[in-house]
């Protein structure tokens, strides 16, 4: 029996859901626990054959590719990122270049990988998804990716009310205020730049996609601008025909079999925020009840 290779950390809820779902349908779940590599866990990767620890990697039908944990700005690498961070950067570089390799080599032997790395790497590339939703014939908020502080003024005066991320994820989304216009504030653009959206009002949608369907819906309420930094309630939603149609094409446009849409309900219609290549769902499930891991398990089946 062929078997599905989980790629996380093991006390990753995401990564134990879809295992225990794997098996729940008859199949068989195999651990790469990418968050004790290298420290405690072992991989040796020769040619076609691979070990985890003493076992060979049995043949696979497809990867759940949950993380690396290869982030050196992870809160858990804090302390070494200061005492060492050459070393410390050096050290993810290696990891990566292991795990990613491993990948690499089982999918171009014709192992699924949900999502490939190439899709996840779109979570730190918001430009170029934002693209290829654009081009999708997708309604995506106006934005800009710039270090030239006048184009960001520019930018404001032209979408009236805008907000602010990082181009590579990792922080909440900020509302522009008048001081953020100011001289000394843009300033900081010369260390790196960042991304300007307009800002649209209206009720969040999650929305699962698996395998070209919708497999739930919530709407998350908050009174702050991103709901991250506090939820009051996450309901399961019925989506309309437009915003269901919307999320599969959103996640189709991206190339991901599994995706977390984030959709904006306004006024005009949906607009498509974000697709997520590696969503979290556990909090999603126990909050409404819905089933997330079930139609992953399935494709990842297939």
């Amino acid at each position: 029996m062929s078997a599905v290779l989980v790629i996380g950390g093991r006390d990753e809820p995401e990564a134990v859901r879809a295992a225990k779902a794997v098996r729940a349908r008859g199949g068989r779940a195999v651990w790469c626990d990418s968050k004790a590599f290298p420290e405690r866990a072992a991989i040796t990767f020769s040619g076609d054959a691979v070990r985890l620890g003493t076992r060979r990697l049995p043949p696979l039908r497809s990867i759940y590719l949950r993380s690396f944990h290869c982030n050196p700005l992870a809160p858990v690498h804090a302390a070494d990122l200061t005492e060492r961070p050459h070393g410390l950067l050096a050290q993810c570089r290696e990891k990566y270049a292991l795990l990613a390799s491993l990948v690499l080599t089982l999918q171009s032997g014709g192992v699924r990988v949900v999502n490939p790395i190439d899709v996840n790497a779109q979570h730190s590339q918001k430009l170029f998804q934002l693209a290829l939703l654009r081009r999708a014939g997708l309604a995506v908020p106006r934005y800009l990716g710039t270090n030239e502080p006048a184009a960001v003024r520019r930018f404001v005066r032209q979408v009236k009310q805008a907000v602010y991320k990082p181009l590579a994820g990792g922080a909440t989304v900020r509302r522009v205020e008048p001081d953020d216009l100011a001289d000394e504030r843009l300033s900081a653009l010369a260390a790196a730049p960042v991304l300007f959206q307009e800002q649209v009002e209206g009720v969040a949608l999650r929305v699962y996609v698996v395998a070209g369907k919708v497999a739930a819906a919530a709407e998350i309420r908050s009174s702050e601008l991103d709901y991250r930094r506090g939820e009051e309630s996450v309901e399961r939603a019925a989506l309309t025909r437009d915003e269901a149609a919307m999320a599969r094409r959103a996640a189709a446009a991206c190339g991901m079999a599994f995706s977390g849409v984030d959709l904006m309900r306004g006024p005009r219609g949906p607009v498509v925020l974000e697709c997520n290549p590696s969503p979290m769902f556990a909090v999603f499930e126990d909050k409404t009840g819905a089933d997330v891991s079930g139609p992953l398990a399935a494709l990842l089946l297939a």
